[in-house]
């Protein structure tokens, strides 16, 4: 995710902190002091906040190696202002493993809350009377009490069924081993979004802005989700090999190329990004539109491909899974194209538009 920095690293999975997380503390911070007038009271807050972040991070592991376990890779955990966020590199392929992913997290947070609750009491603190933490604490006590509630609070908040958060996909889960994933995600989406729309509506009436801007990113997550699970039941059982160019189709250019020959073949042909192949007929860079469009508008209009080609990209296999592999690296590569190597040959390009033919793939192959 953009704007996001590693802090560590546990269990193998990546831990981030999105640069907007510093300003939420900077603000509890500001105003603890501002209401309190104390800067202690102020770090007092600060550690708090913190503090239940990292009761968000460990709901998030809960997911991720509940996940883990059963298959999925796990990318990363992100800590952003509005909670946290576990990225998956594969969904669960069983409805059930869904569920148990996402019922996971929750489950933390039920065992945190009697935790806190019984340190909470063992420090002399009342359960009824949590902690201010903006006007200052008076106990440790009263910090245990609030995190304790905290804690309950994110297992019902959670479990709404506002999908994508974890109630969400439990009801698809169980709406998929019914109706299908794709039936059971339009459903789910429907359901999240109606609840998005209510947390923006009642988030702008309260001034409650945290929870509106919770209802726009459930929105779009649903929305998001609903797609990608689309495009995943749509290539279901393709390979790269199914969709690519070959390389009988596919125009290639040499490092000493200059940059007019190749923005003419753009002008005048139907190709747009393109491998570049040495004397040797070796792959060794790729040059993109981006770079062709950018140097258009630079002095040196006749630059070599030598100079303008990229020459660290990824590349896939024709043996690939379309969705697991292709189309996920040219997600997480932001390229268009991707050159297609097999025993360490180039055989053809992938490209946005041949993952888009794919569902006209799968219903060619129907009424064959």
């Amino acid at each position: 995710m953009g704007g996001s920095f590693k802090i560590g690293r546990a269990f193998g999975i990546d831990v981030k902190v999105h640069w907007s997380f510093f300003l939420l503390l900077a603000f509890f911070g500001y105003v603890g002091f501002r209401d309190s007038g104390s800067a202690a009271s102020a770090l007092v807050t600060i550690g708090i906040v913190v503090a239940l972040f990292i009761c968000v991070l460990l709901h998030e592991y809960g997911h991720s190696l509940v996940a883990q376990r059963l298959g999925s890779e796990v990318q990363d955990i992100t800590l952003l202002p509005i909670g946290g966020l576990a990225r998956l590199k594969t969904l669960p392929e069983r409805p059930i493993d869904e569920v148990k992913v996402a019922v996971a997290g929750p489950l933390v947070n039920v065992v945190l809350a009697p935790i806190f609750f019984g340190l909470a009491l063992l420090f002399g603190g009342s359960l009824f009377v949590p902690a201010n933490i903006i006007s200052g604490v008076d106990s440790v006590g009263q910090v245990f009490a609030y995190l304790g509630l905290i804690n309950v609070a994110l297992v019902v908040f959670n479990m709404i069924p506002a999908f994508p958060m974890d109630g969400g996909r439990v009801l698809r889960g169980l709406l998929a081993t019914r109706l299908g994933p794709v039936r059971a995600t339009e459903i789910s989406s429907t359901v999240g979004q109606s609840f998005a729309i209510l947390f923006i509506v009642f988030g702008f009436l309260s001034n409650n802005f945290l929870l509106a801007l919770v209802g726009f990113f459930v929105f779009l997550g649903a929305s998001g989700e609903s797609q990608m699970v689309r495009q995943r039941e749509q290539m279901r059982g393709l390979a790269v090999a199914d969709v690519m160019g070959t390389k009988r189709r596919m125009e290639t250019v040499t490092p000493y190329h200059t940059f007019g020959q190749i923005l003419d073949s753009v002008i005048h042909g139907y190709q747009e990004d393109f491998p570049v192949i040495d004397e040797e007929g070796n792959l060794v860079g790729i040059i993109t539109r981006n770079e062709i469009m950018a140097a258009a508008h630079s002095p040196d209009r006749y630059s070599s491909v030598r100079d303008l080609m990229k020459t660290e990209f990824p590349t896939i296999s024709p043996d690939a899974d379309l969705f697991a592999d292709g189309y996920r690296v040219l997600q997480e590569s932001g390229l268009r194209a991707l050159p297609v190597v097999k025993d360490g040959n180039l055989v053809g390009m992938l490209t946005t538009d041949d993952v888009g033919q794919a569902a006209l793939l799968r219903d060619l192959r129907k009424l064959r």
